[in-house]
């Protein structure tokens, strides 16, 4: 019996989940569930790909059932549960099942409704890891004075799950459609329901709003409706919370940057046609209807840096800056900060801001807006009043001077009205972080690399170029001291170390030959990059920079001037990624480098002075006078 009881482990609940899904007790979305954790215990994931990997007790003498048996067992339960493999694959010790084409879209699409809880899943396994690797960077270093950290994002369990819910993610994009209603203006604000559809039927919808100044799009119905509205919205890009509101139930609740940063077409082109239809009917301003229109093309305020996504805006200064939801948020995204490198106060600050909000019955409201306006206190400036709703708003600095107001006219607290309170927290990425966060990028982080070249973007496109100037003026300091330090990383477009560089050389060559120093057209610089394989093997890549001469002809003039260039040849993948993680700038074959890519190569200490030196000696340019005569 105890040698039958590990097979009926395995058995019996796959054989209680086809029942259940049989008597309609299993919902289909959980029966996927139940394959992807199946998966994520004993399987893999490759994009396009899900495989369900079966094993068997073939070290037992005489096992009961062996991995085949297993194997058909699983693809029965399968098939009851409706799910059809595109194939089964041989291995010595296992047996794969396979979800390709068809039959993995089938499965993604199961999982669409049971897309939140994968989110929760991978948030909560996400807090945890970056609470504990500050944790274990902590002891490690106050134990041994290492600067190393457990990080359990690398464990397979996590990427697996991550690529899955990028795989839900990439179906919800190729797959959903979204339609606008009629636009309607009966009621308080101008308003268009817009839909999202699956298959052709509506998976879920939100009410679009002007408010006279701002987009505004609201949710509001059961908890798992909420859920799957945010869970699309979150696939298609944007950022969505789930909230319940007391008296009016759970809520999703967009503005304007947060409707604008869902970048799907049917998306942007339903509120594109809300706002033009507004302006057309003249219920909002040219100036304004021009400028969310600019918004919506040029796309979200957001970067992300170690998992938090943070809105950026200008006003003759950048800044970046998170507002989490709670105090649990404040603190996983304060671990994360920290857990790369951040400090708190230096790097990034945390501010508090608290909130009151003040409930009045409809029998005490009239006495308490008269206590109000008989006190010293003023509307606008100590309190604001939401008639509708009978609710006054107040900051935490005055709180108790209204209560005493409210308590001076004869109110009770608790019977006439009540007191509740909220702490609203900011994250603010500081110039220094910022500069923090570029030293890393030279030093050939991927992320700080993307959350700066992002950052960039952001500012351009929404912004402009003095933006993007006033950016450049913040992060010189960091670019100009040359801080890419050696041995440096270099990883493939997976984030896999591939190799190091270790040493960067250079000598001057002239008619071929290396000299002490040189100057004009024929001077050359060549740079020497080794690089260190996982192997231990050492190896060489050269570049030749050298003055490359253009003429133009104005009217009865030639100009003629030099710029630099380089044109190294790329062998392989790795010296792709070496060239990259120097300059930018990397492919297969022969690669024009140009002034940028040499701007680059300067920030390595290394290289700044012959860099210089070399660009001094460039040849002067000339103007002649052209002698011959035109057609």
């Amino acid at each position: 019996m105890d040698r039958l009881g590990k097979y009926l482990r395995v058995l019996l609940p796959l054989a209680y989940a086809v029942e259940a899904y049989k008597r309609g007790e299993l919902p289909r979305e959980e029966a996927a569930l139940a394959v992807i954790f199946a998966m994520l215990y004993d399987g893999a994931v490759y994009r396009g790909e899900i495989r369900l990997i079966v094993g068997g007790p073939e070290q037992e003498e005489k096992p009961l059932m062996t991995r085949d048996h297993f194997t058909v067992f699983w693809l029965w339960a399968l098939r009851e549960l409706g799910f059809k493999p595109s194939s089964v694959r041989r291995s010595t010790n296992a047996r794969h099942i396979v979800f390709g084409g068809n039959g993995l879209n089938e499965l993604l699409k199961a999982l669409v409704p049971a897309l939140p809880t994968l989110y929760g899943l991978r948030d909560a396994l996400a807090e945890f890891a970056d609470a504990f690797e500050v944790v274990t960077r902590e002891l490690v270093k106050r134990k041994f004075d290492i600067n190393w950290a457990y990080d359990m994002k690398n464990e397979m369990f996590f990427k697996k799950l991550e690529e899955v819910v990028t795989m839900v993610e990439d179906y919800i994009y190729r797959n959903v459609t979204v339609e606008r209603g009629p636009l309607d203006t009966s009621g308080q604000w101008p308003k268009a329901i817009i839909r999202f559809k699956l298959g052709g039927k509506e998976a879920t919808y939100i009410t679009v709003y002007w408010r006279g100044d701002e987009l505004y799009a609201q949710f509001g119905g059961s908890r798992e409706n909420a859920q799957q509205l945010a869970s699309i919205i979150r696939a298609l890009g944007g950022e969505a919370e789930v909230k319940y509101v007391e008296g009016t139930g759970w809520k999703v609740q967009l503005y304007t940057d947060g409707i604008i940063a869902i970048r799907n077409n049917g998306w942007l082109n339903a509120v594109k046609s809300f706002v033009d239809e507004l302006y057309s009917k003249g219920l909002i301003g040219e100036e304004r209807y021009k400028q969310l229109v600019r918004d919506i093309e040029a796309g979200p305020n957001a970067v992300k840096f170690a998992r938090i996504k943070f809105s950026v805006n200008y006003d003759n200064k950048v800044l970046v800056r998170y507002q989490p939801r709670n105090e649990d948020s404040k603190n996983a995204a304060v671990n994360a900060l920290k857990a790369r490198g951040l400090k708190e106060g230096v790097h990034f600050t945390v501010t508090e801001h608290g909130s009151y909000e003040i409930r009045v019955t409809k029998e005490a409201y009239a006495k308490a807006l008269e206590a109000l306006t008989h006190s010293s206190l003023k509307e606008g400036e100590h309190y604001s009043v939401y008639d509708k709703r009978r609710v006054i708003h107040v900051k935490k600095d005055h709180k108790d001077a209204v209560v005493n107001a409210l308590k001076g006219a004869g109110l009770e607290e608790g019977r006439d009205f009540t007191v509740r309170g909220s702490e609203q927290y900011e994250i603010r990425i500081t110039y220094d972080g910022l500069r923090e966060i570029q030293r890393m990028a030279l030093n050939g982080d991927l992320e700080a690399e993307q959350f700066i070249r992002e950052l960039e973007d952001v500012l351009r496109r929404r912004y402009g170029q003095n933006a993007v100037n006033k950016l450049i003026e913040v992060l010189t300091p960091a670019k100009v001291e040359g801080t890419a330090e050696l041995p440096l990383a270099v990883r493939d477009d997976k984030g896999n170390l591939i190799a190091r560089v270790v040493d960067l050389k250079y000598e001057f060559v002239e008619n071929g030959q290396p000299v002490g120093q040189c100057a004009g057209e024929d001077c050359r610089l060549r740079v020497v990059v080794e690089y260190e394989l996982p192997s231990g093997e050492r190896r060489q890549f050269k570049m030749e920079w050298y003055w490359a001469e253009k003429r133009e002809k104005k009217d009865q003039t030639t100009v003629t001037y030099y710029y630099e260039i380089a044109r190294p040849t790329v062998k392989d993948d790795v010296e792709v990624a070496i060239l990259r993680t120097l300059t930018g700038e990397a492919k297969r074959g022969q690669v024009r480098l140009n002034a940028d890519q040499l701007d680059a190569l300067r920030r390595f200490k290394a290289l700044k002075d012959a860099i210089d030196k070399w660009r001094e000696s460039r040849p002067r340019g000339e103007r002649s006078q052209n002698t011959g005569q035109g057609a």
